[in-house]
């Protein structure tokens, strides 16, 4: 968690040094958040039949920070909490018997994106496009797995040649740390006032990385193993300040 906070805070420094030093800019500090349907592209039941996709609901969390560069040109970046994963609900055959079946993944992120902006439009609405590559990293993982309703604590082998429960609760090891992605968002940003604006918009956001670890991407039962990519997209809030560093200055010194 602290490379995260590090990151950030080098971000502060370096926005607000080149604030400072171009008198006339603007400073956006803000919070966020998006309510998101989320997905695991292609399944890994690590050698078991597969199961029925569902949706899951997801949601998102963070602080943003921006530097308005011109009047419709802006670089910004976010630290976000992100929870994603995946759903699957239907039956499968395990063994000749086939169960109801239902596993739920629940994976937690902090992602930092970096966007470019580009806004126009009025002064008191902005229709924006940001665009960016993002870094994700992974915390948490778990899942709930169950078969009628409980577990059966089946068991496979990894690539690694070690024995594991396929429906264990604490998953963490059979994913990568960290997910490299691009982050796309449509919106626009509507002015309260003249230092506070709302954001809203839709934002879609992909992951480049097989987000599986290498020891658990296992073949299927067709002998295939295909690559594990996160994907969410949703709506997305925010209310943002804009810091008038020009009027700062004058006062400060």
């Amino acid at each position: 968690m602290k490379k995260p906070i590090l990151i950030l805070a080098g971000l502060i420094f370096i926005f607000t040094f080149n604030v400072k030093a171009q008198k006339g800019k603007e400073l956006i500090l803000g919070v966020g958040a998006a309510l998101t349907n989320t997905w695991i592209l292609n399944q890994n039941f690590y050698g078991e039949a597969e199961v029925d996709y569902a949706p899951k609901i997801g949601y998102a969390a963070s602080f943003n920070l921006g530097y308005n560069i011109t009047e419709n040109i802006s670089v910004m970046t976010e630290l976000q909490y992100s929870a994603q994963g995946q759903k699957y609900e239907g039956k499968q055959t395990v063994g000749g018997i086939t169960y109801e079946t239902k596993r739920n993944i629940d994976l937690r992120y902090l992602n930092i994106p970096v966007f470019f902006k580009y806004a126009f439009g009025t002064a008191e609405t902005k229709f924006r496009f940001l665009v960016g590559p993002q870094i994700g990293i992974l915390f948490d993982a778990t899942q709930d797995y169950t078969r009628d309703g409980k577990k059966l604590n089946t068991k496979n082998t990894n690539i690694d040649g070690i024995e594991f429960y396929t429906d264990a609760n604490n998953i963490q090891d059979r994913f990568e740390k960290t997910d490299i992605g691009i982050v796309i968002d449509v919106g626009a940003d509507i002015h309260i006032s003249k230092l506070f604006f709302i954001s809203a918009g839709g934002r879609i956001n992909y992951g480049f990385k097989d987000i599986n670890a290498p020891a658990y991407r296992i073949k299927d039962l067709d002998n295939e193993y295909t690559a594990s990519h996160n994907l969410w997209g949703g709506l997305y809030f925010g209310i943002c300040y804009k810091l008038d560093v020009q009027g700062y200055s004058q006062r400060s010194f």
